[in-house]
């Protein structure tokens, strides 16, 4: 009689964590909401195989002079970084003002970045996927805290090139300690902790 050995089935769940396929489905502004930011750009994605939407959250103070004209800030990194890669040329002005490629004030940025760059899709059926996005569940502050998941800010376009520039930005923030990913251990409730700890003695 032959030896049997059961054979290893693929899974068919999908993969919502890593380099994900997703849409841009909203922008709202948030920066009249919390005094320290001057930036507040709330990013509304879905993914792909996914009923359920995820944010970008591009938020910051920036630096200005004694005259309180901009001289810098690191959310203005970030925010570029996302337009180029969704084709926008709007930004500020040194007194903080929106205002087009043409020098055309804006009034309303997320009114604006809606009508220019969000997926319309009708009801049942799905957008374009046409950026990638790094997924990961966050390493929670404190110990047996809930763990929840974040998309990192650096998008790209959704082809080789776009996705090889994911993977180096990720490796990069990974090792720079930007980028701090929940261990399976985290992301466990503490029952589950308990039943495995009891699990392992038994085993001993």
């Amino acid at each position: 009689m032959a030896i049997f050995r059961p054979t290893e089935t693929a899974s068919t769940g999908s993969n919502f964590y890593g380099v994900c396929d997703i849409a841009i489905m909203n922008f709202e502004d948030k920066s009249d909401k919390y005094d320290w930011a001057d930036i507040y750009i709330d990013v509304e994605v879905k993914q792909k195989g996914s009923d359920y939407t995820k944010n970008i959250r591009i938020s910051g103070d920036l630096e200005k002079d004694t005259n309180g004209n901009i001289t810098g800030g690191s959310v203005l990194k970030r925010m570029y970084h996302f337009f180029d890669i969704i084709g926008e040329k709007a930004g500020l002005t040194v007194a903080g003002k929106w205002e087009t490629e043409d020098g055309e004030e804006i009034h309303d940025i997320a009114k604006y970045l809606n009508a220019k760059h969000t997926a319309n899709v009708m009801p049942d059926t799905d957008p374009e996927f046409n950026y990638l996005a790094y997924i990961y569940k966050e390493k929670p502050k404190q110990p047996g805290a809930k763990v929840y998941a974040r998309v990192f800010h650096k998008i790209q376009q959704n082809n080789d090139k776009g996705k090889a520039q994911l993977e180096n930005d990720v490796k990069w923030f990974k090792n720079k300690g930007f980028i701090r990913e929940a261990s399976e251990s985290d992301t466990k409730t503490p029952q589950q902790t308990i039943q495995m700890s009891e699990a392992g003695i038994g085993n001993l």
